[in-house]
C-alpha cells in the first residue's frame, strides 16, 4: 500500500510504550506527533523512538496538526467520551482505548457526531480480532456445528478501583465478545459477590435474541498472573473452547471405537486443537491488537467503515449500563 496514513498519539503511558506502538511498527502510518500529560512518561516514549512534535495539549495537537485519524490511549478513562468528541469535531478518526463512555447517552451523541461528520470511532475490543476468537467464530457458523445454544465465559482479574472500573475496563471484553459470537441479548440478570471496596465478583447471565443462553463470571478476586480466561460455545453434538486466548479446542462427533483395530484420525471427525507455534519468531502477539490496528488503518485508506464503530458499540455500552443499574439496585 503506497500511502500512509497521517496519525498522531494521544497518551503515552505503560501500555502504549511497552506494548501497544510496538504492535504498530508493519502498519502503513505515519507518526505525526503525540500528546500526553506526563512528562516523565512523555519523555521515555520520545527517548525510545522518533516523533515529530510534542504537545502537552491534545487540543492543541488537533487544531495545528493535519491528521487522519488519532490512536486514544489516555490515562484517565474517565476523558475517553470528551476526547473522542473533540478528535470527530476536529475531522480525525478515533481509535479509543475501552470504554469510549459510559452511558448510553454519550455513545448515542457519539454516533450522532460520527454519522454527521462522516469520521469513525473504534474501541479497543480486540477479542473481536483475537485469533483464537476468530477462529472460534468461524468454527460455530459452519453448518455442521447446527445454532449455538449455550455460552460461558470466564474472566478473573486483579484488585480493581472501583466496580464500575472494572465493569467497563475489563467486563465490557467479554459483553462485546459475547455479542460478537451470538449476537444481541433480549434479557439480562446479574448476582455480585462483593469481598471488599476493591474484590468483587459478577455472574452475568443472559439469554439471546437467537435463543442461546449464557453465562459470564468475571471479578477482581484473582491475581492477574494466574491464567484468567476461558470461553466454552455449545452447539448441538458440538462445542468450541478457548482456554486463555492460546488454544482452541473444537470438540466434534466421531466414529465410536471399540478398541480391536489399528485406528486412524478420523477427519472431519476427531477434535481439532490448535495453539500459537511460539517457535515461529512472527512479532505477532495473538491478542488481537496488530489485527484490529491494521483493520483500522487499512479500512480508512480504503474509504470503508471500520468495525466495531460507535454503530455496533452502543448496544455494548447499553448493556454494561444495564448491568451497572441492576449491580446498583441490589447495593
Amino acid at each position: 500500500m503506497d500511502r500512509l496514513l497521517n496519525v498522531a498519539i494521544i497518551g503515552c503511558g505503560n501500555l502504549m510504550y511497552h506494548f501497544v506502538y510496538d504492535c504498530m511498527k508493519r502498519l502503513p502510518f505515519r507518526l505525526a506527533a503525540v500528546s500526553h500529560t506526563d512528562e516523565a512518561e512523555l519523555n521515555r516514549f520520545t527517548d525510545r523512538y522518533h516523533v515529530p512534535k510534542i504537545y502537552r495539549d491534545y487540543k492543541e495537537m488537533l487544531h495545528y496538526e493535519q491528521l487522519d485519524a488519532v490512536i486514544c490511549f489516555p490515562a484517565d478513562v474517565h476523558s475517553h467520551y470528551s476526547m473522542a468528541k473533540d478528535c470527530l469535531l476536529a475531522q480525525v478518526h478515533v481509535f479509543m482505548e475501552r470504554p469510549p463512555c459510559f452511558t448510553r447517552l454519550q455513545a448515542q451523541e457519539l454516533l450522532e457526531l460520527q454519522i454527521r461528520t462522516q469520521k469513525y470511532v473504534m474501541t479497543r475490543f480486540n477479542k473481536r480480532f483475537t485469533t483464537a476468537y476468530m477462529m472460534a467464530k468461524e468454527l460455530i457458523e459452519r453448518e455442521e456445528f447446527g445454532p449455538v445454544t449455550m455460552f460461558l465465559s470466564k474472566f478473573q482479574g486483579s484488585e480493581s478501583a472501583s466496580d464500575e472500573l472494572f465493569l467497563f475496563n475489563h467486563v465490557s471484553h467479554h459483553i462485546d465478545l459475547a455479542r460478537y459470537l451470538l449476537g444481541e441479548f433480549k434479557s439480562v440478570h446479574v448476582d455480585k459477590i462483593k469481598v471488599n471496596e476493591h474484590m468483587v465478583g459478577f455472574n452475568i447471565s443472559f439469554i439471546a435474541n437467537s435463543g442461546a443462553i449464557g453465562v459470564i463470571q468475571s471479578g477482581s478476586l484473582q491475581k492477574i498472573e494466574y491464567p484468567m480466561e476461558r470461553v466454552e460455545i455449545t452447539g448441538i453434538g458440538s462445542n468450541v473452547i478457548v482456554d486463555n486466548i492460546r488454544s482452541v479446542e473444537y470438540n466434534r462427533p466421531a466414529p465410536k471405537r471399540d478398541g480391536f483395530q489399528l485406528e486412524k484420525l478420523a477427519d472431519g471427525g476427531d477434535t481439532l486443537l490448535w495453539n500459537p507455534n511460539h517457535g515461529n519468531m512472527s512479532n505477532y502477539s495473538y491478542y488481537g491488537f496488530e489485527q484490529q490496528m491494521f483493520h483500522f488503518i487499512t479500512s480508512i485508506l480504503n474509504g470503508v467503515a471500520p468495525m466495531p464503530h460507535m454503530g455496533d458499540t452502543i448496544h455494548t455500552i447499553e448493556q454494561l449500563e444495564l448491568i451497572h443499574s441492576l449491580i446498583q439496585e441490589e447495593s
